[in-house]
């Protein structure tokens, strides 16, 4: 019982470590609202598992699907540097490409052990194993950002992109290079807005117009739901493959792209911004975004998933994506898994006239 997955240290950094940095100079707000995303995230994912048997889970799975995942990708627009200096260039290596080649290598060793099917390919391993496609897509963004912060009009054309990736079949997915394209408009227009704007501060009237944004989401999630394949929600498949004509296609894209682009927003305005239990996760968000899908392709390969079919079982699910989260982004997993997570690469990098490596590599 295959069902298609959602292709998220920090999974979206800044340009030093999340782990490494004093706490002293992190932003609680920004790590609220990648603590909130990365707990969607798995949310998602082990919902997406049971839509067929629990109430109401196609609905929480496509409001979730609607914006987790568009709602990374402009948060990682507004953390990135629009300049890629020799140490912002090495970051790449350190927080993304080594990252990726470990754990890819990992869950395809993982697939191999639990008897999936699995060709040990360099094609393979260049397709990225289940949600690591977040990983090469927000590389190949990242690279290009500072095209996309000189170009007059980035956003329209990172619009005009992803709405014409949904006409062609040459972007697939090596390197995930059908998401890069989807999903570019929310990267862009991350990149676009700043990081700056995360430092405004929602009057009482702006935060209850974002409640009302999402609380109007749950039914727009169950229409989705019930009249649209979930392939429209990944971002990756052509209007033909979904069983469209251009004009439908590209009216559908354009109204989802609205939806998460205002739910977006709401979230970003609801996020708490002190200290509490989601900043913690958001700190070390790059944790459970790596380890939890080995939890969920278990429990996607059990019998259990057929067994969430009552609210009772599906509250208990719940707790168990909260626990999931919490678990793997606590101080103890950090500290013994670091080396996988965030591998030492520094014989990788040039050494500057100091003889330090070109970027501050992690122990």
């Amino acid at each position: 019982m295959h069902r298609q997955p959602c292709r998220v240290t920090t999974l979206v950094r800044p340009e030093s470590s999340d782990v490494a940095v004093p706490p002293a100079t992190r932003n609680p707000y920004i790590d609220n609202v990648k603590g909130l995303l990365i707990l969607l995230v798995v949310l998602g994912h082990t919902v997406g598992q049971t839509v067929g048997s629990s109430p109401g889970g196609r609905t929480i799975y496509t409001l979730v699907y609607l914006c987790h995942m568009p709602a990374f990708a402009m948060l990682s627009g507004m953390l990135s540097a629009t300049e890629l200096t020799g140490r912002r260039a090495a970051s790449l290596v350190r927080d993304l490409i080594a990252p990726y080649v470990v754990f890819q290598l990992l869950y395809m060793g993982f697939y191999t052990a639990m008897d999936q099917p699995m060709n040990w390919t360099v094609n393979q391993f260049l397709t990225p194993v289940y949600h690591l496609w977040f990983l090469p897509a927000l590389l190949i963004w990242r690279m290009l950002t500072p095209l996309f912060a000189q170009l007059r009009g980035a956003v329209v054309i990172a619009i005009g992109v992803s709405l014409l990736a949904g006409t062609t079949t040459v972007l697939s997915h090596p390197l995930a290079l059908n998401r890069v394209a989807g999903m570019l408009p929310f990267f862009v227009l991350g990149v676009w807005l700043g990081r700056g704007r995360l430092a405004y501060r929602p009057s009482p009237r702006v935060r209850l117009a974002a409640a009302t944004v999402l609380i109007a989401a749950v039914p727009i999630a169950y229409l989705v739901g019930s009249r649209l394949p979930n392939l429209w929600l990944y971002w990756n498949s052509t209007y033909q493959r979904i069983g469209v004509d251009l004009t439908d296609g590209v009216l559908i894209r354009l109204g989802l792209m609205a939806v998460a682009a205002a739910m977006t927003w709401a979230i970003m305005m609801l996020a708490p911004r002190r200290q509490m239990f989601l900043t913690g996760w958001g700190a070390n968000s790059m944790y459970p975004y790596l380890l939890h899908g080995f939890a969920v392709l278990a429990f996607a390969w059990s019998t259990l998933d057929s067994r969430v079919d009552s609210i009772p079982a599906l509250l208990a699910l719940l707790a168990v994506v909260v626990a999931v989260v919490w678990i793997t982004a606590s101080r103890p997993v950090v500290w013994a898994l670091r080396p996988l997570v965030s591998p030492p690469v520094g014989w990788l990098l040039r050494k500057t006239p100091s003889g330090q490596p070109s970027a501050a590599v992690r122990a």
